[in-house]
C-alpha cells in the first residue's frame, strides 16, 4: 500500500522495511493484482439517473443531458528497451515517451470511466474509439470534451451529442454567440480539470513510471 499510495521506489522500500527488492515488487504487483480484480466489482459508470439526480446546477442549466466529460491524459515513462515501442510511445509534443489514457468524469466530480494505456502516438479520436466508452452511452446522452476530440461523427451514430468548444478559424474574433457558448463549457469543465490535475499530481504517476508499475 505504501508503493501504491506513496510512489516510493522498491529499493527505497527494501531499505525501510529490510527485506529484498524483488519481494517489493513480487508483493506490490499481487496486491494491486488483486486489488484490481476486487475492485471490477463495483463499477464506477453511473446510470442516467444516478446523474440527473446529482447534476450540479451549472450543468443542469446550460447542459442538462451531459452524461461524462472526457479528458485524455498522459503519463511518463521510462524509454523502453524496444526501438518499436520507442517510436510507438514518442511524443513530439511532451518531447517524451508517453503511454495515454481515455478518462471520463461526471458532471459532478465522480470519475466513472478510465480506459486502457495505449502508447503516445496512438490520436485522442483513436483512444475514445477503441476504450469502449462509446458503447456504454445511451441514445440523447451528451459528451462535454476539450476542441481537440474529432469524434462527432462516431458518437451521433449512437444518438449522441458532442459539446466542445468553438474553433476560431484564423484571426478572426468570435462572434458573440461563439464566445458565450465558450465561456459556458469552460465555466462548467473548470471542476474537471481540477479532478484531472488531482489525478496527476498522485504521486505514483507524477513521475516517469517503469515497468514494475
Amino acid at each position: 500500500m505504501v508503493r501504491l499510495r506513496s510512489g516510493l521506489k522498491e529499493v527505497d522500500l527494501g531499505d525501510r522495511f529490510k527485506i529484498q527488492q524483488s519481494t517489493i515488487s513480487r508483493t506490490a504487483t499481487t496486491w494491486i493484482n488483486l486489488m484490481y480484480h476486487r475492485f471490477q466489482q463495483f463499477p464506477a459508470w453511473l446510470s442516467r439517473r444516478k446523474i440527473d439526480k446529482l447534476m450540479p446546477p451549472a450543468f443542469s442549466r446550460w447542459y442538462p443531458t451531459t452524461r461524462v466529460i472526457i479528458d485524455c491524459t498522459e503519463f511518463f515513462i521510462n524509454i523502453p528497451s524496444s526501438l518499436t515501442r520507442q517510436t510507438a510511445t514518442w511524443s513530439s509534443y511532451k518531447n517524451h515517451n508517453i503511454v495515454k489514457c481515455l478518462i471520463g468524469i461526471a458532471p459532478h466530480g465522480h470519475v466513472t470511466f478510465v480506459s486502457w494505456v495505449f502508447e503516445g502516438s496512438v490520436s485522442d479520436r483513436a483512444i475514445t474509439e477503441q476504450s469502449g466508452l462509446i458503447s456504454l452511452l445511451e441514445r440523447g446522452d451528451s459528451v462535454m470534451a476539450d476542441k481537440g476530440f474529432d469524434v462527432q461523427d462516431l458518437l451521433i451514430q449512437h444518438g449522441v451529442r458532442l459539446n466542445i468548444p468553438p474553433f476560431r478559424q484564423g484571426g478572426r474574433l468570435m462572434p458573440p454567440q461563439e464566445l458565450a457558448t465558450t465561456k459556458k463549457i469552460a465555466a462548467v469543465r473548470i471542476h474537471v480539470e481540477r479532478k484531472m490535475q488531482r489525478i496527476k499530481c498522485f504521486d505514483i504517476v507524477s513521475r516517469e513510471l517503469d515497468n514494475s508499475v
